[in-house]
C-alpha cells in the first residue's frame, strides 16, 4: 500500500513539475503598453497562429531573425489569435518545436474588436507584422508570410538611426 501511495504522490508531482505556466494574456490596450516599455529598442509585433499555415512557416525564420539581432536592440512580441481557452496546450509546443526565444502573448478579447482598436486600417488577417522605430513610433505594418531578409531590410536602417 505505501508503494502504491508512493508511486502515486510521485506522479501526481512529476506531472505537476511538467506543467507548463500559462501564456500571457493581452488585449489592445494592454499590448500597447508592452510595447512602449520597449522604447530604445526596435520592435517587431507578429500576429499569427498555430492554425494559419503561412504563420507556422514563417516561425523558424523569425526565431532565428531574433535570436540573431536581439543583441543589437531588436525586441519582437508574439502575438498568438489562437483560441484563448486552448493556447497553453496549442501554442508551447510550437513555440518549442521552432525555438521560438521571445515573448509570446494570447490575445483575450475578440479578435475582431482587437484589431480596430489596435489599427483601424488592419482587418485582422494573419501574419500580420508592426514595426516600431526606437522612438517607440510605428513605422511600418504589412500582412502576409514575411522572410528573414525581409525583416533583416526592414530592420537594419532602424538599428542605425539615431534615438531622439
Amino acid at each position: 500500500m505505501r508503494k502504491l501511495l508512493l508511486c502515486v504522490a510521485l506522479t501526481t508531482l512529476g506531472i505537476s513539475v511538467l506543467a507548463e505556466p500559462a501564456l500571457p494574456r493581452t488585449d489592445a490596450r494592454d499590448l500597447e503598453r508592452r510595447i512602449a516599455r520597449y522604447r530604445g529598442k526596435v520592435v517587431v509585433v507578429n500576429f499569427w497562429a498555430t492554425w494559419c499555415a503561412p504563420c507556422m512557416e514563417e516561425l523558424p525564420d523569425l526565431a532565428r531573425f531574433y535570436r540573431n539581432y536581439r543583441r543589437q536592440g531588436v525586441v519582437m512580441i508574439g502575438v498568438s489569435f489562437d483560441d484563448e481557452s486552448s493556447a497553453d496546450k496549442t501554442v508551447p509546443p510550437a513555440l518549442r518545436k521552432h525555438r521560438v526565444t521571445y515573448p509570446v502573448v494570447v490575445v483575450k478579447q475578440d479578435y475582431d474588436e482587437f484589431a480596430s482598436q489596435f489599427d483601424e486600417a488592419w482587418a485582422g488577417e494573419v501574419p500580420r507584422f508592426y514595426l516600431y522605430d526606437r522612438n517607440g513610433k510605428r513605422v511600418k505594418a504589412w500582412s502576409g508570410k514575411t522572410s528573414y531578409a525581409k525583416l533583416e531590410r526592414e530592420v537594419k536602417p532602424l538599428l542605425r538611426a539615431k534615438k531622439r
